[in-house]
């Protein structure tokens, strides 16, 4: 099996080198989480530098400004990988604070391991890692096979859907028998709003219709199922 760490970059390589070497996990390809920050990309490039002659790199650029984009960055990356059957480990040590928080909803999506490094200190100046903390991460409301299948339609649509009846007609095709197809919308209505509580869908009225989009959680779920 192939371990991945996903490594957020942030201001210290040294401190990210040592979690990686303290945390114990093999490392075969690694991911860098970087944002745009001149900083960031110098450490991103001493971190490829030592790594780079061991594993295979590739670096993820994400908007710190949006946790929810940034999150559907990375598990877009992670897609194959996750087809594949490696094993995750999000490194987080060093991550800037909206990046954590991203990285935090990847780990939930995709089933992965997330992991911190803690400093060790002597007279108020750090001196190394003191331990290596997993991170617990709960799970995600379970999703049923018939939600999921709505919201891989609506993504395939562009993320959006101009009205109930065109998402029945892209899930069923069109109805001509009109129980069947009341039966078809009760069902459908039952549905979206049970995705709308969970925050992956909006729904919004546009005249005699409702259009249906994902929401950023949902487009970061898609990623993945």
């Amino acid at each position: 099996m192939k371990v991945v760490h996903v490594v957020a970059v942030g201001y210290n390589s040294n401190r990210i080198m040592e979690s990686i070497k303290e945390s114990g996990y093999p490392i075969q390809k690694a991911y860098l989480i970087i944002i745009d920050d001149d900083v960031i990309k110098k450490v991103a490039k001493e971190i490829r530098e030592a790594l780079g002659v061991l594993v295979d790199i590739k670096e993820v650029v994400v908007d710190k400004y949006d946790v929810y984009n940034a999150a559907l960055e990375i598990l877009k990356n992670l897609r194959e990988e996750i087809k594949e059957g490696s094993q995750i480990y999000i490194n987080v040590t060093d991550a800037p604070k909206t990046v954590m928080v991203a990285c935090y909803i990847s780990a939930q999506i995709a089933k992965s391991k997330l992991y911190a490094a803690m400093p060790k200190y002597e007279a108020g100046i750090e001196k190394g890692i003191e331990k290596v903390v997993e991170i617990p991460i709960p799970p995600l409301k379970r999703i049923s096979s018939d939600k999921i299948e709505i919201l891989k339609v609506i993504d395939e649509n562009g993320g959006e859907v101009e009205s109930i009846n065109k998402l029945i007609e892209l899930l069923e095709g069109r109805m001509a028998e009109h129980r069947k197809y009341m039966a078809q919308r009760a069902r459908m209505s039952y549905h979206l709003k049970g995705l709308e509580e969970d925050m992956l869908i909006e729904m919004k009225r546009e005249g005699k219709n409702v259009k249906i989009a994902l929401t950023p959680l949902g487009r970061a779920f898609c990623a993945i199922s």
